[in-house]
């Protein structure tokens, strides 16, 4: 068994080595075709090497064949989305290609021109392997032009058919590619009900994301404000609460504080509140500090942040642990997960490329797949800078949110005084009484540990502390 297995991967070796000597003679003859050498290359899996063939084929040919476009479908899956994305506009849409108009969906997107993302977004079959991603940059188009409704049919639409296409994939990657889709679509429908003041609906559209995806501590946040605007403060804290498990350690967001503060304070709970703030400004004070003192020196380079990212977890724990955190976090989003992989792939050829002999079109190739890498080095860079940066906006952000609370709390309880009343004092630790719950949903009482199983389920028991009462006269 040992020896068929040896010679199955002596045999591919050789068909593959035979397809890119095919290649490379057809590279060096006189009438060459940019066609047969992206053939030939495709099929011995040098998919990064193949781009540039395939985009002059694109941009040479009028009309393109059915085989040609399986072929380019498989080679964004392998390359990733932005691979064609430096074809001219006009190359992109005059062969009718459902692959190249998602490349051009995707570019006018980025771009900020939704319209025009929509518009040939939606020309995708509904039958097409990439319809659910078209369908998802149709909706997320028409939502930020304000389109609300067709964008929930998208969103709706989307749903469905990526869960299809997850049951009929017969890859792993595959299915996780069309799972990364339909939760994205799931948790826009649920920003769009939330727009709407469909808080409850949205809440429950939140819960269809499992525990076990990398999207939803995202989702906890913005199912905590749902909750708030119905009132349920109690639930909104113990949503908040979850980020504080060690599971979720590397997941922190200072706009969480906010929402804790606010929510003690419709609570009336005025000192809970003013320590929340007071403990922000201790907390988020220092790592602000400690993302400037990373990003302000090295600001101008073009691949520190990258290598940070790749750095292992005790590097980046010298540096501070709020750092290491920040990273792991960053190294879970989706955009970079996915970005990660092509880098990645696009790296391991060039190694195979370094390894062949030296010839002008083996030259030719390492050349374009290191621009490619480059190119791709340069944005994994900004991504990860940008993510960094954003953090330190949203601690001044919120600082600023918490100074008004602060305000606010002084002026409430400075108009107390004026009228000679005080709140009735009702800080306890909280009673099952105070929590509004489902008829299906469980109850533990909460002993000092994080349960992985009760994640996201958490509720405080506190007591409105909202009603006044006269100061008696000593």
């Amino acid at each position: 068994m040992k020896n068929i297995m040896i010679l199955l991967t002596f045999m591919l070796s050789f068909s593959s080595l035979a397809d890119f000597r095919k290649a490379e003679r057809e590279f060096n003859s006189k009438r060459k075709s940019n066609l047969v050498i992206f053939n030939e290359l495709f099929k011995s899996k040098y998919y990064f090497s193949a781009v540039p063939f395939a985009a002059e084929h694109i941009i040479e040919s009028q009309k393109i064949t059915e085989d040609f476009e399986e072929q380019l479908e498989v080679l964004l899956l392998k390359t990733g989305t932005n691979t064609l994305a430096g074809l001219p506009n006009k190359d992109l849409l005059k062969h009718n290609s459902a692959t190249l108009q998602l490349v051009y969906a995707l570019k006018m997107f980025r771009e900020k021109r939704y319209k025009n993302a929509r518009i040939v977004a939606e020309r995708i079959s509904l039958k097409n392997k990439f319809a659910p991603e078209a369908l998802y940059i149709a909706g997320t188009s028409r939502e930020l032009l304000n389109d609300l409704s067709r964008a929930q049919d998208r969103f709706n639409k989307c749903i469905k058919i990526s869960e299809k296409f997850m049951g009929n994939a017969d890859k792993e990657k595959l299915k996780r590619y069309y799972s990364v889709i339909n939760e994205s679509c799931v948790i826009h429908n649920a920003r769009i009900l939330y727009k709407q003041k469909l808080y409850a609906k949205a809440i429950e559209m939140y819960n269809s994301i499992p525990k076990s995806s990398y999207r939803w501590p995202y989702t906890l946040i913005e199912k905590a404000w749902a909750n708030y605007y119905l009132e349920d403060f109690n639930r909104s804290l113990g949503l908040v609460v979850t980020y504080k498990s060690p599971l979720l350690s590397s997941y922190f967001f200072p706009e969480a504080e906010v929402l804790n503060a606010l929510s003690y304070y419709r609570l009336c709970l005025y000192s809970d509140t003013l320590s929340t703030i007071d403990q922000y400004y201790k907390v988020y004070k220092s790592r602000s500090d400690s993302l400037k003192s990373v990003i302000l020196p090295n600001k101008d380079s073009h691949d520190y942040f990258i290598k940070l990212a790749f750095g292992s977890l005790k590097e980046t724990e010298k540096i501070n642990p709020y750092v290491r955190n920040l990273i792991t976090q960053i190294r879970k989003k989706i955009k970079f997960s996915v970005d990660l992989v092509s880098y990645k792939k696009a790296k391991n050829e060039l190694k195979y490329l370094k390894k062949r002999k030296q010839t002008a079109f083996s030259k030719k190739l390492t050349r374009s797949v290191e621009h490619s890498i480059h190119w791709r080095t340069q944005q994994l860079n900004h991504y990860v800078k940008k993510q960094m940066f954003i953090f330190i906006n949203d601690i001044h952000k919120y600082s600023y949110e918490m100074f008004n609370i602060k305000l606010e709390v002084m002026s409430k309880q400075r108009d107390l005084i004026y009228r000679n009343k005080e709140l009735i004092s009702n800080r306890s630790r909280g009673s099952l009484e105070n929590v509004n719950r489902k008829i299906d949903e469980h109850f533990w009482n909460f002993e000092g540990s994080f349960w992985a199983d009760e994640l996201g389920d958490y509720s405080y028991g506190l007591k409105s502390n909202c009603k006044t009462v006269k100061v008696s006269k000593r």
